[in-house]
């Protein structure tokens, strides 16, 4: 198993345990305080954050197909970058260019080192 493998496996991991974790803890505080104005609180924050959360996972679905399209035209190991955009979104996206713009620097400085040597 390659580095960027076991690199993606502890971020899924560590993701889902991150995410599982602020849903039990929501659970736990609504089980503690019943439906009082704090439950009711609690409530809405939740409904308002899965919402959001919704929203924020078709963002990432979308990054991760560009991710995954672009990276295959490059040539650049597309399913990591498909499972860096659904677990990153825009941050991966953002990566993404700084690691293109790297390797075409690199590219570019071995372009013209060869040349004058």
């Amino acid at each position: 198993m390659k580095q960027i493998e076991k690199f993606l496996i502890v971020i899924m991991i560590l993701t889902i345990i991150s995410i599982s974790g602020t849903y039990f803890s929501n659970i736990l505080l609504v089980k503690l305080y019943g439906t009082t104005e704090y439950g009711k609180i609690v409530l809405f924050n939740k409904v308002v954050a899965s919402i959001f959360l919704v929203f924020r996972f078709l963002v990432h679905i979308c990054v991760a197909i560009w991710l995954f399209v672009t990276a295959r035209e490059h040539k650049t190991q597309p399913w990591a970058w498909l499972v860096l955009g659904i677990f990153f979104g825009l941050v991966a996206a953002i990566f993404f260019y700084l690691v293109r713009i790297y390797d075409l620097l690199r590219a570019k400085s071995e372009v013209g080192g060869n040349s004058s040597g």
